[in-house]
C-alpha cells in the first residue's frame, strides 16, 4: 500500500524550513512482457519480486492525491481476485500475450501460420502494446483506455530513415495491423475466461474503411522500353555503373514473370521446366519454360527463412515468353556453375567487399552463388542507381528533413508484368492466376484501369445528345384542356 512520508530539506520559506513529501510504493518487478518475476526460478508460483518506487512532491496535498491515487488503482486491480489471488483477471496483459504467442507457435508448426507473420505480431507487441498495456492486470483494461491507445497510434510518428528519426505519423496499415494484434491477444484472455468481454470491440474502428485524407500510393509500371534501359543500366552499359549482366537479365524476368520479390529469391535451379515447341521455319526447336513458384526466402537477422507463398493460389506455375525461355537456358547451361544441382539458387548473391573502390569509382563484386541474392540490398545497391540512371523515379526513405520519395519499387517490376499483359489483351482472370492473386477481385481492384473493356473494364459509352428540333414546339399536343380561358 502507498503511503506519504516528510522529508526535511534545507530549502526555507520566511526562515521556516519548507519539506517535501515523498509517496512510497511497492510494485512486482516485471520482465519484458509484463510477467511478475519469481524469487525463484524454481518456483514460478512462489513469491514475486518487488521493486520500491517513490516520487516526490512538494505539498502535502498533491502527496496525498498521488497515494490516494496508487492505492485506488491496487484496489481495482486485486478487488475481482478477494476469493483467489492468482484468478485470471488479475494476470497482466503481458501474461496473456506471451500465452498468445506460444499458441501461435504451435499453429506455425502445422503449417497453419507462416512463420514471418508470427514475427510480425511479436515486433507489433513489443513496439507499440507492451510498453502499455503489459503490466496491467487484464480485467482492469477498459473501453476507454482502448480508445486512449488507438488515439495515440494515430498520433506516433514512424521511425524511419538514417539515425532512427522521427518522420511521418504511421501508415493507415501499420496502425490497423497493431490494433489488430492487440485485439487478439484481449480475445484470447476472453477465451480463458479472464474477461467477459473484449474491450476493444467496444471501441468503432474498422480496418477496411477510407483511408481518408491519405494520399493511395500509386503503382509505377514501366513501358518495355523502360524495362530495357533499366536492364541495360544493370548491365552496365550507363557510364559510372558497374557491369551485372547475370542481374540484367534477372530484371527481364522479373517484369516478365511477375513473381514477387521474396519468391524470386526463393527459386532453385529445379523450379525451371524446360520443354520443346514446334520447330522454327529453320527447323530449329522452340524452348519453352515454365516457373514452379513453391516457397519463398527472407534475410532475417543474417539468416535465410525459408517459407511458402503468400496464399495457396501462390503456389502456381507461370509461362515465360519463348525469347526469355531460351535467354534462361542459354543462362543456365553457359553461365551457372551449379546447373546441375536442382536445389541450388537460380540468381546468385553478391560477395562481401562491398561495391566501391578508394577513389570512389564503383565496381562489379564477384558473384555467391552458394546463397540467393537479398532483393532489398539489390534494390539499393544496383537496382535503384539504375533507375536514377536513366531518369526514372527511385524510392527512398524519409531521413531527416528530407521526405520520402515515391518512385518506381523492385514491386512495380509485378505491375509491369501485369499491365502489359493487360494492355496486349490477356483476358484478367489469366493474368490473376499468373500472379497468384487469392481472388479475382484483387485483381479488378488492383489492376482495373488497365483491363480492356471487353473484358469487363469500365467504359463510358453514353451516346451524345442530340440538339431538339425546331418543329417541336409547332406539333400538336394531345392534351384536351379541361377549363377553357375565359373571354372577355
Amino acid at each position: 500500500m502507498a503511503y506519504v512520508r516528510k522529508i526535511e530539506t534545507t530549502r526555507t520559506k520566511n526562515s521556516k524550513p519548507v519539506p517535501s513529501y515523498q509517496v512510497r510504493w511497492q510494485e512486482p518487478a516485471r520482465d519484458e512482457m509484463g510477467r511478475p518475476i519469481p524469487v525463484s526460478p524454481s518456483r514460478p508460483d512462489g513469491q514475486k519480486k518487488q521493486v520500491h518506487l517513490k516520487e516526490t512532491f512538494g505539498s502535502k496535498e498533491a502527496a496525498q492525491e498521488r497515494c490516494d491515487e496508487l492505492n485506488a488503482q491496487r484496489h481495482r486491480t486485486t478487488a475481482q481476485s478477494a476469493s483467489e489471488i492468482r484468478k485470471a483477471g488479475d494476470q497482466p496483459f503481458g501474461h496473456y500475450a506471451a500465452a498468445w504467442l506460444e499458441s501461435m507457435e504451435v499453429k506455425v508448426a502445422r503449417g497453419q501460420l507462416k512463420e514471418r507473420t508470427l514475427n510480425d505480431y511479436r515486433k507489433l507487441l513489443h513496439r507499440y502494446v507492451l510498453d502499455r498495456f503489459g503490466g496491467q492486470a487484464v480485467a482492469t483494461i477498459t473501453a476507454r483506455q482502448c480508445e486512449e491507445f488507438l488515439a495515440a497510434l494515430v498520433r506516433q510518428q514512424s521511425r524511419q530513415g538514417a539515425d532512427g528519426v522521427l518522420n511521418n505519423r504511421l501508415t493507415p496499415a501499420t496502425i490497423k495491423h497493431a490494433w489488430s494484434t492487440f485485439g487478439r491477444v484481449l480475445k484470447y484472455a476472453m477465451r480463458h475466461d479472464a474477461i467477459p468481454s473484449n474491450p476493444a470491440d467496444r471501441v468503432d474502428f474498422a480496418g477496411k474503411r477510407s483511408t481518408g485524407d491519405h494520399d493511395r500510393f500509386e503503382h509505377h509500371p514501366l513501358t518495355a522500353a523502360q524495362v530495357s534501359a533499366v536492364s541495360n543500366a544493370v548491365a552496365g552499359e550507363v557510364d559510372g555503373l558497374p557491369a551485372y549482366p547475370i542481374y540484367a537479365l534477372m530484371v527481364d524476368f522479373l517484369a516478365y514473370s511477375g513473381i514477387r520479390a521474396a519468391e524470386n529469391a526463393g527459386l532453385e535451379v529445379g523450379d525451371l521446366a524446360f520443354t520443346t515447341g514446334p520447330a522454327r521455319a529453320d527447323g530449329s526447336p522452340t524452348v519453352r519454360c515454365a516457373i514452379q513458384v513453391r516457397r519463398t526466402k527472407d534475410r532475417k537477422n543474417g539468416q535465410w527463412v525459408v517459407s511458402t507463398p503468400k496464399s495457396r493460389k501462390s503456389r502456381r506455375t507461370v509461362p515465360l515468353p519463348t525469347w526469355l525461355a531460351e535467354r534462361m537456358r542459354a543462362y543456365l547451361t553457359e553461365r551457372h556453375p551449379r546447373e546441375n544441382e536442382p536445389t541450388a539458387p537460380l540468381w546468385p548473391s553478391r560477395k562481401n567487399g562491398g561495391g566501391y573502390r578508394a577513389a570512389g569509382e564503383r565496381y562489379a563484386v564477384p558473384l555467391d552463388w552458394s546463397q540467393p541474392q537479398a532483393m532489398g540490398s539489390f534494390y539499393d545497391t544496383i537496382f535503384r542507381p539504375a533507375l536514377v540512371a536513366v531518369g526514372l523515379p527511385a524510392s527512398a526513405p524519409a531521413d531527416g528533413d528530407t521526405p520520402a520519395t515515391r518512385g518506381v519499387r523492385l514491386h512495380d517490376l509485378r505491375h509491369t508484368f501485369a499491365t502489359m499483359q493487360l494492355m496486349s489483351g490477356t483476358h484478367f482472370m489469366q493474368v490473376s492466376k499468373w500472379l497468384g492473386h487469392s481472388t479475382f477481385t484483387l485483381t479488378l481492384d488492383t489492376y482495373g484501369d488497365w483491363i480492356p473493356e471487353e473484358d469487363g473494364g469500365a467504359g463510358n459509352n453514353l451516346p451524345e445528345p442530340t440538339a431538339a428540333s425546331a418543329t417541336a414546339a409547332a406539333e400538336p399536343s394531345n392534351v384536351v384542356p379541361l377549363f377553357g380561358k375565359r373571354s372577355g
